[in-house]
């Protein structure tokens, strides 16, 4: 499947399952994953805090677990292959220390161990690149949290209308950032979204990008913009969401004045839909086809990650 038929798939990949945990059981919930995979438990995390939902739950990306992680938490680990090796020493911790875990894969060690200890374990279809593959994770995820059928139904078909306009505005970002460092000004209610971003430029177009948040972009990133050679060479992408806290919106828009009083001219962008969860998926799919037709203006194809291949190779050898 290439890279464009893949991404056709993301409104089809939300599917709703009758399965759900008492999450308010626990005390904690712990999404682990890395990469592709990672984005998921970022996205709960939001999705949970805008719903005011009364359990603290937290994305970590690295080996082991927090020292704090106890029994009475529960681990959620999350890797497309089943092979990511942080994702598995998150799962063999959890283990260890008696916590309860739900793991996520399309197969590879992450089942053939859950399977082993008796771990709850769901499967995601197969052939896809983990970047490729969101919707299948996050909607795991979600329903595992509680999420109502009529609110996957409702994404699906927001997606799926929306596709083409989303994939053409994503090619006119693409077309504007062509020959530039991708810098994303995001809100608290986005940052995920330009993290996403950022990782999709990464291994999509195979290009540097970076983003900063409101408000502490305010504290220190805007100070920077002061030096011309290099805020000649960044397009600069602004992202918020009407939830977000009033002074954050107004200090969006200052951003704005103080970018166009630089001679720039920044790409305004927000998710479209009548909730967070749509509007954050929204603006997720714009990044994903610019990331796409911005990969094809350069000549590259998105789906090879080379030197992500090469370090897993290095790291396979053993220290």
């Amino acid at each position: 499947m290439s890279p464009e038929e893949m991404l056709k798939t993301f409104p089809e990949q939300f599917k709703w399952e009758s399965y759900k945990m008492d999450i308010l059981s626990y005390k904690r919930i712990i999404f682990c994953g890395m990469g592709g995979s990672g984005i998921v438990g970022d996205i709960a995390v939001c999705w949970l805090e805008n719903r005011e939902a009364p359990v603290f739950s937290i994305s970590y990306r690295g080996y082991g677990l927090p020292s704090w992680v106890e029994r009475g938490d529960i681990v959620i680990c999350t890797s497309y292959s089943g092979n990511t090796e942080e994702t598995l020493s998150n799962f063999l911790k959890a283990v260890e220390k008696g916590v309860d875990v739900v793991t996520i894969s399309s197969g590879g060690k992450l089942e053939e161990l859950s399977a082993e200890k008796g771990i709850t374990h769901l499967k995601i279809p197969a052939g896809y690149a983990p970047r490729y593959a969101l919707g299948f994770m996050l909607s795991k995820i979600l329903c595992l949290l509680g999420i109502e059928r009529e609110e996957i139904e409702s994404l699906k078909n927001h997606l799926r209308s929306r596709l083409k306009e989303i994939a053409k505005k994503g090619e006119d970002i693409a077309q504007r950032l062509f020959g530039y460092l991708p810098v994303m000004y995001a809100t608290p209610l986005t940052e995920v979204g330009a993290f996403r971003w950022k990782t999709q430029f990464n291994e999509n177009s195979k290009t540097q990008a970076y983003f900063a948040s409101l408000p502490e972009l305010h504290h220190n990133e805007v100070v920077g913009l002061d030096n011309a050679q290099i805020r000649n060479k960044c397009a600069f992408i602004l992202m918020s969401d009407p939830q977000d806290h009033e002074r954050v919106l107004k200090r969006v828009e200052i951003t704005a004045e103080v970018l166009k009083r630089l001679g720039i001219v920044p790409i305004v962008v927000k998710g479209s839909g009548d909730s967070y969860l749509l509007r954050l998926l929204d603006l997720i799919y714009i990044g994903d086809w610019a990331s796409y037709y911005l990969a094809l203006k350069y000549g590259f194809d998105p789906l090879p990650v080379k030197v992500i291949d090469y370090i897993k190779g290095e790291l396979s050898k053993g220290s």
